[in-house]
């Protein structure tokens, strides 16, 4: 019994450790002490302290399909070493280093959310500028040294990055897909429950994850695309599976609204065997199709089971590229973070401003490594998936206590050398790696001891680990008080802001919905447009409550209307030719128009937004689409009756 009793134990403490990716862990480990040990070795461990510096972009573009992360992250690669170069060449002048600083956060927090790179936001761009800033002035030749050992361990992170394209070159949005399925199962499962359940069980959940990792998925098919090329194969295999999927998901929704439809109950398993074969890099060999339901297109499903390959391709390629936006230059992805409807430049004012602030009090106050005061408001800020600052700075300050502690305690009795310092900041350093984007207090506390061995030893004859480690406490426990400050001063993300990424969703659903009904069937370019503004539309509301220090409701507004205008735009594309209707197209383009204006006033669900409202606003019903009224008055309710935050909470919106 007690052996039993020790193994229940050891599965529940595996439970519930989170998943290492041990292949990002292994690539890590090799970039990292091949870049540290190599350069150590050859030029002395200061340097390859600067090399190990450089490696830290690999903790950017993990989730990134090839053709995107390529590129993308050879940009971030060279504004690393720019910005180290930038920082060293500002050291020793008090004015130069904030101002250096204050534009490379600015700069790389904007840059970073024009390449939608995934990774930290401009932490590490942060990080890599602030020690080079605080380090004793040297000559030009040195400081080409320096950065010449950042740009080796860039290049090799880029090599390691880059090195699963030549064993799994679509893994990235396999992935993506196949978690798109996952999460469709899982609404399913939970659509059926609450049909059976009295009184039926709230669904909001499932139903948001099931959207946001379908949208995922579509977000990385679309960072595979190259301007007036066909896709490979697979990525149309890819394309073609979530076209269905996006019918499939439609018909739960559609279920769940009537409340009298019953989802067919092998759906669910369905998706979660077909999640699992896609991870892989295989096929769904047959999909199933539900009694009565209309086809996407006429290629793509016939009959009760459809092949999945090669048949439905030909549908695809007539469909291709819908739903997929136009695609748009680097001038214009900087225009649309730049917008008035994107949350970027209140963000990149935060981490300015904190950073700024951090620096001057860095280098006024007596502190051993002031860097880290610097570093520390960015980290307030910055590098949290998913997370309020308040979140963030929660796990970033427990993981850096508890870091602190290990090192100060193994320091009291040992002191690693040379070679020791490289294998355990190795070691470290992949495990960190290889943990999930959201174990943030994990990842601190294993990122703590590295950094504190690479300080050390850069700072040979200094201080030792111990004094190090009390510092870097104190240090990063300001930066995050400033980082606190920065983001009650500069309080989220502003009303104005969100009411233009939803007015600007709405405004364009109008032409893409009015053209369908005017010609019979969906127009690419009008198409395009408007779901790339309900793309905007998603990163406000994924953005919106990751920037404020208490929840405010606001996200909770836009979830209704962003389902709305993206299951509008579903039946747009997805609902086949039908006979056009002119009239009923200048009407449902007008309609909508009314409905953006409105929308630009206030937010969703505000008596202002009610008060735009001309009265009385009828809904179109056009004659040859009945389903488009259902899809316009929900659309309509969402905007005018979504709920209001709890009392109190509309204050921290602005």
């Amino acid at each position: 019994m007690v052996i039993t009793a020790v193994t229940r134990t050891a599965h529940g403490w595996r439970a519930a450790l989170p998943a290492l990716d041990r292949g990002r862990a292994v690539r890590s480990a090799l970039a990292f002490g091949l870049c540290f040990g190599v350069v150590t070795a050859v030029a002395g461990i200061p340097y390859g302290v600067f090399a190990a510096i450089g490696c830290y972009v690999d903790a950017y573009g993990t989730r990134d399909p090839y053709p995107r992360r390529g590129p993308v992250l050879a940009l971030l690669c060279v504004g690393f070493v720019l910005a180290f170069t930038a920082g060293s060449l500002a050291a020793g002048d008090v004015w130069a280093m904030t101002a250096v600083l204050s534009v490379v956060s600015v700069a790389a927090t904007l840059v970073v959310r024009t390449l939608r790179l995934s990774g930290p936001g401009s932490y590490f761009v942060v990080l890599v500028t602030a020690l080079a800033a605080f380090l004793p002035p040297v000559g030009l030749a040195e400081t080409a040294a320096r950065a010449g050992c950042v740009a080796i361990g860039v290049s090799v992170s880029w090599l390691s990055a880059m090195s699963g394209r030549l064993v799994r070159p679509y893994e990235p949005e396999e992935h993506a897909v196949s978690a798109a399925f996952r999460s469709s199962g899982t609404f399913v499962d939970a659509t059926r429950r609450a049909a059976e359940a009295h009184p039926p069980t709230d669904l909001t959940a499932a139903r948001r994850s099931a959207y946001t990792a379908v949208h995922g998925a579509w977000s990385a098919l679309d960072d595979t695309r190259r301007r007036r090329a066909a896709p490979a194969p697979r990525r149309l295999v890819l394309y073609t599976l979530m076209v269905r999927l996006e019918v499939m998901l439609d018909a739960v929704q559609s279920a769940t609204e009537r409340r009298g439809e019953q989802v067919p109950a092998a759906w669910g398993s369905w998706l979660r065997d077909a999640a699992a074969a896609v991870g892989t890099g295989r096929t769904p060999e047959s999909w199933p199709v539900a009694p009565g339901t209309r086809p996407a297109w006429p290629p793509l499903v016939t009959g009760d089971r459809a092949p999945a390959s090669p048949a439905s391709l030909e549908g695809a390629r007539v469909l291709w590229p819908v739903p997929l936006p136009p695609r748009k230059s680097v001038g214009g992805e900087l225009h649309l973070v730049l917008s008035s409807a994107s949350p970027a430049p209140t963000i990149a004012l935060r981490v300015g401003l904190s950073v700024a602030v951090g620096t001057v009090l860095g280098w006024a106050l007596p502190l051993l490594h002031p860097a880290w005061v610097a570093v520390g408001a960015a980290a307030a800020l910055q590098g949290g998936p998913g997370q309020q600052p308040s979140q963030r700075i929660g796990s970033r300050f427990v993981g850096t206590v508890a870091g602190v502690a290990i090192t100060a305690l193994v320091a009291q009795v040992y002191q690693p050398g040379v070679w020791t310092t490289v294998v355990l900041a190795t070691v470290v350093h992949a495990v960190s790696r290889a943990l999930p984007a959201t174990s943030l207090l994990a990842r601190t506390l294993l990122n703590t001891p590295v950094a504190l061995m690479l300080v050390n030893a850069a700072f040979i004859g200094g201080p030792g680990l111990g004094p190090l480690a009390a510092y870097r406490l104190l240090d990063l426990t300001l930066g995050l008080c400033l980082g606190v400050c920065a983001a009650l001063l500069v309080r989220g993300v502003p009303v104005r802001r969100v009411c233009a990424a939803v007015s600007g969703a709405v405004a364009a659903t109008g032409p893409a919905v009015a053209e369908r009904l005017r010609t019979g069937s969906a127009d690419a370019g009008s198409e395009g447009t408007a779901w790339q503004r309900t793309a905007d539309l998603w990163t406000m509301h994924a953005s919106v409550p990751t920037e404020e220090i208490r929840s405010t409701g606001t996200a909770d507004r836009l979830w209704p209307v962003l389902l709305s205008v993206r299951r509008l735009l579903s039946w747009n594309v997805l609902g086949g030719p039908t006979t056009p209707a002119p009239d009923d197209g200048a009407r449902v383009g007008a309609f909508l128009h009314v409905l953006a204006g409105a929308a630009r006033r206030d937010l969703p669900g505000s008596p202002g937004l009610r008060s735009a409202l001309p009265h009385p606003l009828r809904t179109p019903e056009p004659a040859h689409d009945p389903e488009a009224h259902r899809r316009l008055a929900a659309l309509r309710s969402a905007l005018e009756r979504a709920a209001p935050p709890s009392p109190g909470e509309r204050d921290g919106a602005d």
